[in-house]
C-alpha cells in the first residue's frame, strides 16, 4: 500500500486504484485486486469457475469458449 504525499488517500500497491481509507486499501489488495501479482490472485485455487459459451457463426449449438474464476478473475 502506498500513501500519497499531501493527500489523505491510499493507493493499491498492485493495480494503482485509489481508496479513501487504509483499511479499505488493505481489503482491496487482499480480496478484490485483479492484478496478477496481488496476493488475491496468488492464493486463489480457482475452484469457483464459470464456463463462458459462444455460438460460432453458422452453428446453432453453443460451444465452450473459456473459463473464468468468479473469485479472482483468472481466465483460462
Amino acid at each position: 500500500m502506498v500513501i500519497l504525499k499531501n493527500q489523505i488517500i491510499f493507493q493499491c500497491e498492485y493495480c494503482g486504484k485509489r481508496l479513501l481509507s487504509k483499511k479499505g486499501a488493505k481489503i482491496h489488495e487482499n480480496k478484490y485486486c485483479k492484478n496478477e501479482n496481488s496476493p488475491n490472485r496468488k492464493n486463489c485455487k480457482h475452484e469457483n469457475t464459470h464456463t463462458q459459451y459462444i455460438i460460432p457463426p453458422g452453428e446453432t449449438m453453443q460451444v465452450p469458449d473459456y473459463e473464468i474464476c468468479l473469485d479472482c478473475g483468472w481466465i483460462n
